[in-house]
């Protein structure tokens, strides 16, 4: 059976679990050799094991996409040992909820600089790469919080509608170089993250009132998403967000 990206290389943030280790995984079965990050590396190292069971290779590191140091170690480490850099998935997030008049400026800054100045770092370090290469595949995930609004989360919101805006910049910027950018914006996924929320059974029945195909996601459903615009099969495509939500936003 063809594999779709064979031979590819990517780098995925915030792989150790969730969204993050599904889109890793997803890959890895397509052919890609993927650089699993996140900020720990013990658990990187057992979603390698399970990329190599996949007969893929993988690359394990730690990292925390808000400290320059430790992206420029990343991209420098994945070009040393794999030669070239095919595909960067930004997926590293954190969703705090609270009001905006109760926010100290520490939390503020810690949301802006997960979900969007670490993808920007990111970004800025393997254009370079893409450019000589004349060939890149730059995913951003990004939140349907980027195009409704939800309660509490002016932050977090803000961030993510940031990231679709970057995707359709950055598209223009980079087109001719044959850099596709684009983002994936998944709507209430089943992850550590969303745990809290689907937990009370009331809060998950008001939710799934709003989705229309009638189940919450799972992460396959988003690394589904991203196999699509990191593949070939998605040369055209570039400065848009697939929306991944059972019809949330169609409403």
């Amino acid at each position: 059976m063809e594999k779709g990206l064979e031979g590819k290389v990517a780098i995925v943030t915030g792989a150790r679990r969730g969204i993050g280790r599904a889109i890793a995984l997803k890959l890895a079965k397509e052919g890609a050799n993927v650089v699993v990050t996140d900020l720990s590396k013990e658990d990187c190292e057992a979603v390698v094991k399970e990329i190599k069971g996949l007969g893929s290779n993988g690359l394990a590191m730690k990292l925390d996409v808000t400290n320059e140091k430790d992206v420029k170690r990343v991209v420098e480490s994945t070009k040393k040992k794999f030669g070239r850099i095919d595909i960067l998935v930004n997926n590293a997030g954190i969703f705090i909820q609270e009001d905006l008049e109760k926010m100290d400026s520490s939390t503020i800054n810690k949301i802006i600089d997960v979900n969007l100045k670490g993808p920007i770092l990111f970004i800025k370090e393997v254009i370079p790469i893409m450019k000589k290469q004349r060939y890149g595949k730059i995913i951003n995930i990004a939140s349907i919080a980027g195009f409704v609004s939800f309660e509490k989360s002016s932050i977090y919101c803000a961030t993510k509608g940031a990231i679709v805006n970057m995707n359709r910049e950055l598209a223009v910027e980079l087109g001719k170089y044959k850099i596709n950018v684009n983002g994936v914006a998944p709507g209430v996924i089943e992850t550590k993250m969303t745990e809290g929320l689907l937990k009370n059974k009331k809060t998950k029945t008001e939710l799934l009132k709003n989705i229309p195909y009638g189940r919450t996601g799972k992460p396959e459903d988003i690394a589904n998403a991203v196999a699509f615009l990191a593949s070939d099969d998605s040369e055209y495509i570039t400065g848009e967000t697939i929306v991944v939500d059972g019809g949330w936003t169609a409403k």
